[in-house]
């Protein structure tokens, strides 16, 4: 009985410690970039100026598209709209692309109903489609704040008939800029001497 313990007691030991191994390799945190003085001092201005541009969206397109929509967070969102556009986007995450976009949405507070996408565009723009009814949830991947292609917390609107446009403010980047000024970067997106090679 002792030898069937012992050999049972091995073989688990050596397999969770494969599994540790393995798991230790899939999952491992990327390292984090060190704070180096001097990078932050020479970029820092740079790094200001891009993080006030942050701050706000401005789309401009044509197609035949009708759309009207309002909006305080994608929680508080009223309009709806139809069609397709092509459009110049200063957008989220510094997404400055030419792009097309297409679909239908509607919204009544926080009730609705869309089919919505950016479906083709240059490099910088991040394709998406986002097909849901009822709440959108700040957890859904579009939304995520550090890599998604929209901002759940954006707060302004969008107007058009065969001309349309978009204006946004995102209030989260108010905070990314104040933070900038104390050498702070909550949002990951300072430049730093590595993008210049």
């Amino acid at each position: 009985m002792k030898k069937v313990f012992l050999t049972l007691s091995l073989v688990c030991g050596l397999s969770i410690s494969g599994f540790a191994g393995n798991v230790s390799d899939e999952f491992t945190a990327p390292p984090e970039k060190k704070f180096n003085l001097a990078e932050a001092l020479v970029l820092w201005f740079p790094n200001r100026v891009l993080d006030i541009l942050d701050i706000f969206s401005v789309n401009l397109g044509v197609g035949p598209v009708v759309e009207a929509r309002l909006m305080a967070t994608r929680a508080v969102d009223v309009g709806a709209g139809v069609g397709m556009a092509y459009k110049a986007y200063k957008g989220f995450h510094r997404q400055y692309a030419l792009g097309q976009e297409q679909g239908f949405y509607y919204s009544f507070i926080s009730v609705g109903e869309e089919d919505w996408g950016v479906i083709d565009g240059t490099r910088l723009l991040k394709k998406y489609t986002e097909t849901r009814t009822g709440v959108p949830l700040p957890t859904m991947r579009n939304y995520n704040f550090h890599e998604g292609a929209r901002d759940y917390w954006q707060i302004g609107g969008s107007l058009g008939l065969l001309v349309t446009g978009d204006l946004y403010i995102h209030p989260l980047e108010w905070l990314d800029l104040a933070a900038g000024i104390f050498f702070l970067d909550p949002n990951g997106d300072d430049l730093r001497f590595d993008d210049f090679r």
